[in-house]
Parts: structure tokens; C-alpha cells; sequence
């Protein structure tokens, strides 16, 4: 076995130890919960749409400032994903998210053509 198959072993056996000193901690209890949001492009729509309605009934649960980002250790997405991703974990000067959920659609329609120019 060559050097380069022996540290991809052993970066694969660390990588995604919860042990390891760059995991992030749980808040609540023993798991970390992670919210991954897909991309594909203007349709970031779909994804903003369902953590809105979610977002919603937390906030019937536990108070009006609830944000989704409260939830969850771990908020991450690809391409337009990202971006939601952003929205909803960036913090505004107080410590708490810049965006709530129900935003993010409105975002999209305003900014979509920018963002997404077609192409034909």
C-alpha cells in the first residue's frame, strides 16, 4: 500500500469522527442535527417555501423571534442551497440570523433574475 492510500485511510477513518476537535458540539443532547438544503438554481424556491411553513410552526411552539437556525447544529447547502444556507444562518449585529425563512422567497423573485439570467 502506498503513501497516498494509507493517508487517504486515515483521513476517511477521521473525517467524520464526532470526536474530532473540528465536529461541532450538540446543543441539545447527543446529536448533532444538520439541515442540508439542495441546490438547482431559481428552484431554491422550493426548499425556502417548506422551511417558511416550518419556520412558522416552530415559531407557534416556541415564540415569535424563533429562527431556523436555532434547530440545528449544522446548516449547509450546495449552489443555491448556499445560499439559503447564508440567509438563514448569517448573523445581523445582534448575534441572530439576518433572514427569517418566510424572506428567502421574497429574495429569489426580486433577485432571481440576476442571480439565475437565462441563457437561451
Amino acid at each position: 500500500m502506498g503513501p497516498v492510500s494509507v493517508a487517504r485511510r486515515e483521513l476517511s477513518s477521521r473525517a467524520w469522527s464526532l470526536s474530532s476537535p473540528v465536529s461541532p458540539q450538540p446543543r441539545y443532547g447527543s446529536i448533532v442535527t444538520v439541515l442540508s438544503i439542495d441546490g438547482g438554481g431559481v428552484r431554491g424556491i422550493i426548499p425556502g417555501t417548506i422551511l417558511a411553513f416550518l419556520e412558522e410552526k416552530l415559531q407557534e411552539l416556541d415564540g415569535p423571534d424563533v429562527r431556523i437556525a436555532d434547530y440545528f447544529d449544522v446548516v449547509a447547502g450546495t449552489s443555491t442551497g448556499g445560499l439559503v444556507a447564508a440567509m438563514l444562518t448569517a448573523p445581523n449585529t445582534e448575534g441572530r440570523p439576518l433572514f427569517a425563512a418566510k424572506d428567502v422567497n421574497k429574495f429569489y423573485l426580486e433577485h432571481c433574475p440576476n442571480i439565475f439570467p437565462a441563457v437561451w
